[in-house]
């Protein structure tokens, strides 16, 4: 099949879009002189600086990742801002079979289906403009070590878009440089896997043979090493592999081998570092997941967690709310929280010495009791608020450090691939990085049995993954009864993209969440 108007011209607009060349003759609107744009070598420069930028903004963005992790019941709010209320409230039997994505160009609801493909393929040509250019054209961006640094980082987007792509839809296109962008035709989920690791493979090899520093401007004030890049697509490429599958029974077909030598090669060996950008304010740089979700008043942490934290909060919400905290995680603590200016507003209780580094406790029920009580909760997400006030300087408006993928995720993964594996002395470690050292409680021991440290690594995955992208979603639809019944495990191919060739419109939801697992990565295209 042919692609759309919309992902075939996405490399061309974005191109002249990100570069801001002015000098190009364009004659043709819906042709822009592409040639001209591949041949610069500052354009190119800022392209792979763009292909960032685009894939930060798209994997933050709460129109998919606010539905995604409120239907995980990791978060919670009852707002439909971001077609949340719908995606994430029950219905009168208690599933979700009512609820399958609105996959329709009518429906309001389709933005949420939209906006990962939309978001991914724009990052996903971004990238594969500037391997054109070097590596078809020959282009050299003013030095062999710029030109291998953007070659790095442009295979690190497309393994990471197509990552996106794999992760959430039942199919997709696989496009890079060597593409034939008239004649493009679906491949399944599985095949879309494989070639993102692939280009994740491709910048740890060009980052590996090659010294550089990206420059701090491609992620608003964060610069990383050759070595790091390395690392940050090992991580990636062991995140793919153990959070791809839709649900328990795919997990059977997870590498354990290779999700162990990814991330024994990740973020967490030698130095930890996180992978972090620097939001603005929403202006370019956006952790809006952080925005939502670490703000008291808008959104909260779903009950089903805060009991795991303290058995105090009772889940399902009871009616007039759940006591002030006192938990044996430090990450909560007593749930104090900021100073006695902020109790007014949040119903919150300032700080003391065993306040928590991560939660905060308030009075207040924030959300329509008429959408469902079970939205409420009275534990907030604190830990990336750096003001510690919910002042508007910080995340709370936008602004500040925000994670992408952290060193204590990529422990987690090592550990899952040790427990599968039967290194219990390496899972037991790498989970009480954060167990202990942030946690405050008693260590997980080599001594366990293998189920005991699944409980204690699905524990810091509850808590550590939290506001990085949609991961919670993603753990919580490969667990054993991890999503509620009826909640869609995959997308479906936006209808916009299916529109334009009469293509028939579908769905996942209610009693279809999911495609049919492929046989394998060498299947025929689907159509």
């Amino acid at each position: 099949m042919r692609m759309t108007t919309f992902v075939r011209s996405l490399g061309l607009v974005a191109l002249v879009g990100v570069t801001g060349c002015k000098s190009l003759d364009i004659t043709n609107p819906n042709a822009p002189d592409a040639g001209r744009a591949l041949a610069d070598p500052a354009a190119i420069e800022a392209v792979a600086g763009g292909a960032i930028r685009q894939w930060v903004n798209t994997y933050e963005g709460n129109n998919a990742v606010a539905p995604l992790t409120t239907q995980a019941q990791t978060y919670s709010a009852s707002w439909n801002n971001f077609n949340m209320n719908f995606y994430s409230s029950l219905d009168a039997d208690g599933t979700r079979n009512s609820r399958s994505w609105q996959n329709d160009p009518s429906a309001a609801g389709r933005t949420s289906v939209e906006w990962f493909w939309e978001g991914y393929y724009s990052s996903l040509s971004l990238a594969t403009n500037v391997l054109k250019a070097t590596r078809n054209n020959g282009l050299v961006l003013g030095s062999a070590a710029n030109t291998k640094r953007a070659e790095a980082v442009a295979f690190l987007m497309q393994g990471a878009a197509m990552s996106g792509i794999a992760m959430n839809y039942n199919k997709g296109y696989i496009i890079d440089e060597n593409a034939d962008l008239a004649n493009l035709a679906y491949v399944n989920r599985l095949a879309m896997r494989d070639a993102a690791l692939s280009k994740l493979d491709s910048a740890i090899a060009v980052a590996s043979a090659n010294t550089f520093t990206t420059p701090a401007a491609w992620l608003n004030g964060h610069a990383y090493s050759n070595v790091q890049i390395a690392k940050i697509a090992r991580t990636m490429a062991a995140y793919l592999l153990v959070n791809w599958p839709r649900d328990v029974s795919e997990m059977t077909t997870v590498d354990w081998t290779k999700v162990r030598n990814y991330a024994s090669n990740g973020m967490s060996a030698g130095t930890p570092f996180n992978f972090n950008f620097e939001g603005d304010g929403c202006t370019a740089w956006c952790p809006e997941v952080l925005v939502w979700f670490n703000s008291i008043d808008t959104a909260r942490l779903h009950t089903r967690v805060a009991n795991m934290l303290d058995a105090t909060q009772l889940t399902p919400w009871p009616a007039g709310g759940n006591p002030r905290p006192n938990s044996a995680d430090k990450r909560l603590g007593d749930g104090s929280f900021g100073n006695a200016s902020m109790i007014a507003g949040f119903g919150t209780v300032p700080k003391t010495a065993n306040g928590g580094t991560d939660f905060a406790y308030s009075t207040q029920a924030p959300f329509n009791m008429a959408r469902g009580s079970y939205h409420q909760s009275n534990i907030g997400h604190i830990r990336y608020d750096a003001t510690g006030v919910q002042a508007s300087t910080g995340i709370y408006s936008g602004y500040g450090t925000a994670p992408l993928f952290s060193a204590a995720q990529n422990d987690l993964l090592w550990a899952e691939a040790a427990i599968e594996l039967g290194d219990l002395a390496t899972a037991a470690a790498k989970i009480n990085n954060t167990r202990v050292t942030r946690g405050g409680l008693a260590p997980a021991l080599a001594s366990e049995t293998a189920a005991q440290l699944r409980v204690k690594l699905s524990y810091e995955n509850e808590i550590e993954v939290l506001g990085l992208g949609a991961a919670s979603y993603y753990h919580r639809r490969r667990a054993t009864n991890g999503l509620i019944a009826g909640t869609p495990r995959e997308m479906p191919v936006p209808a916009k993209e299916l529109g334009v060739f009469g293509q028939q419109l579908y769905t996942f939801g209610g009693t279809k969440v999911k495609s049919a697992l492929p046989a394998n990565a060498t299947a025929a295209p689907e159509n």
